[in-house]
């Protein structure tokens, strides 16, 4: 009986760190299903769901500086850095 205990609550750990694993691994194929099915533009979803009412959102321009071309983050004037370690 006592094996069977210790079995047991090996078993019951293992689940226990095991789980969140098993759930992240679930949701993830969830989400891949849903984006092929949104790649494949069918929506299985409820009708007058949320994503029916929601316009689609663009995306806001570059910003630019005053060349009028988009500014690299290597083409900003740096100091040089005061830390001593």
């Amino acid at each position: 009986m006592t094996t069977f205990l210790n079995y047991l609550g090996i078993l019951a750990l293992f689940a226990l760190v095991a789980l969140p694993a098993l759930i992240g691994a679930a949701r993830d194929l969830r989400v891949d299903r849903a984006l092929r099915r949104a790649e494949q533009g069918r929506d299985d979803g409820p009708p007058g769901a949320a994503s029916d009412a929601r316009p689609v959102l663009r995306r806001a321009p570059v910003r630019t500086s005053v060349t009028g071309r988009a500014q690299k983050s290597s083409s900003k004037p740096t100091e040089p850095s005061t830390a001593t370690w």
